[in-house]
């Protein structure tokens, strides 16, 4: 009695353990597929009575008979869960993810298990019996005007002739699909270049900011029975504006400044090269990628600024301003007077500077001998009454929150001032002329042989006649 309770017993617990068949149908069982493209793996399924569907989760089973669970990864790994279809997609391939797959339904401890499973062969080089579209990248960025090329791989089973190819715009769920060469938007613009049989490259000229987008690439294929389409991954392209962008916009002589060549919404490829404008010319100074080093900074270097990336030139940035700040230069006093200077009147002197920004001091100062007198401040300074009281050299000095400068200094003569020099010089040449011979006369006396005795007598007997000749002058 007690045997027959054990068999009873362990009956039931095989009954209760035992797995009810579970049909899981594939379509296809064996696919191939490029590395980087995405794959589709669907099956349909019918549960047994009574079981009724709870979880469903996807298995790989490697070429080590390694069992793994395909868990959801955000983006990469999809699942979908339409009773009775099991789908799961796989974006990006890799080598790795080859393998034999199988749908299995979990139900409380029970895990229902198919016979049926499918095989996944991703394939690194491009198979003319592998499914897939793969791509370079699936993220553009693009300034402006340029142009975009987009590299991409695709394959098909050997027994599936395809009939067209076409890039288009992602569309909403049950429009159909425009070739891109038949919109009026791309006319002219876009072109499928092919270098071999399985690689190809889409290209799109002059870009335009309505070009932002996501775009797919989709091919038809028919056998003698079939026909259908096989759609790639999406390609997201984002157009960019160009901009300058500037460590300080405003900088003093001598210090430095980066200028930068940035985009508006998305980073462009590392190797791009950008042309620098100053005032819609090219710049003197040199490049580094996108970034223009301006050190030392010189007033020169002031002005508006753009930047363009090479081959695209007509599509520059808008322009952004540098200020360079720099003390007075060039500072000079100028005379406000036209004709001769007459004593009396009143002469304007005015000190001009060159400034950024601009002089907002000025102070005036006149120097006689080697004293300097402080006559005032202002731009212009007024001489009243000039006399030879006023005269000396007249100077400014030029001042803004950069630094100083003094002017040259000029003089402020007064009309016949040059003339009584001249006057007194012709004296002064007048009397040394008329004194010359009276000076050689005694220097030839001095230099005369002396007698003695006779010559006192001679000078005894002339001394008489000189002054009855100055008498007889005075007479007259």
């Amino acid at each position: 009695m007690h045997r027959i309770r054990c068999i009873i017993l362990l009956l039931c617990t095989l009954g209760l353990h035992a797995q009810p068949p579970l049909t899981v149908t594939y379509s296809p069982q064996n696919i191939c597929a490029l590395t980087g493209s995405s794959v589709l793996l669907t099956c349909r399924y019918t549960l047994p009575p009574p079981y009724s569907f709870s979880r469903g989760y996807w298995y790989k089973t490697d070429s080590q008979k390694h069992e793994t669970y395909v868990r959801a990864s955000g983006t990469r790994i999809e699942y979908s869960y339409t009773s009775p279809e099991c789908r799961v997609r796989i974006s990006n391939l890799i080598p790795s993810d080859s393998g034999v797959y199988d749908y299995r339904i979990s139900r409380h401890i029970t895990t229902l298990q198919g016979k049926d499973r499918v095989t996944l062969y991703v394939s690194d080089l491009p198979r003319k019996d592998c499914w897939g579209v793969s791509y370079s990248s699936t993220s553009f960025c693009v300034s402006r005007g340029s142009t975009v090329d987009i590299p991409y791989t695709y394959g098909f089973p050997t027994d599936q002739t395809v009939t067209t190819t076409l890039w288009y715009r992602e569309v909403e769920k049950g429009q159909e699909p425009i070739d891109l060469r038949l919109e009026e938007d791309y006319e002219g613009r876009v072109e499928h270049l092919s270098t071999e049989e399985h690689n190809c490259t889409l290209r799109i000229r002059d870009v335009r900011e309505s070009d932002s987008g996501q775009y797919r690439f989709r091919y038809r294929y028919k056998t003698n029975k079939t026909e259908g389409a096989f759609t790639g991954d999406l390609v997201t392209i984002s157009v960019t504006e160009l901009q300058v962008s500037m460590t300080a916009d405003t900088v003093t002589e001598g210090r430095n400044v980066t200028l930068t060549c940035d985009t508006t919404s998305c980073n462009l490829k590392s190797d791009t090269t950008f042309i620098w404008y100053k005032n819609t010319q090219h710049t003197r100074h040199r490049a580094i990628n996108n970034t223009l080093h301006l050190n030392p900074v010189s007033s020169e270097d002031a002005g508006s600024y753009s930047c363009a990336v090479r081959e695209h030139e007509q599509h520059q940035s808008p322009e952004a301003a540098l200020h360079v700040r720099y003390a007075p230069r060039n500072t000079a006093v100028f005379v406000d007077h036209h004709g001769e200077i007459v004593a009396g009147e009143s002469v304007n002197l005015t000190c001009r500077s060159d400034a950024n920004p601009p002089v907002h001091t000025y102070t005036w100062y006149r120097k006689t001998g080697t004293q300097t007198s402080l006559l005032g401040g202002g731009q212009s300074y007024v001489v009243a009454n000039i006399s030879y009281e006023t005269s000396g050299l007249y100077y400014c000095v030029a001042q803004n929150s950069v630094g100083d400068q003094h002017s040259a200094a000029v003089s402020v003569p007064i009309a016949g001032q040059g003339w009584a020099k001249y006057v007194a010089i012709r004296i002064l040449i007048v009397v040394a002329l008329l004194l010359l011979p009276y000076l050689l006369c005694l220097r030839c006396k001095s230099s005369a042989p002396h007698k003695t005795g006779s010559t006192i007598s001679q000078q005894e007997a002339d001394s008489s006649p000189v002054y009855d000749n100055i008498v007889t002058s005075d007479s007259l």
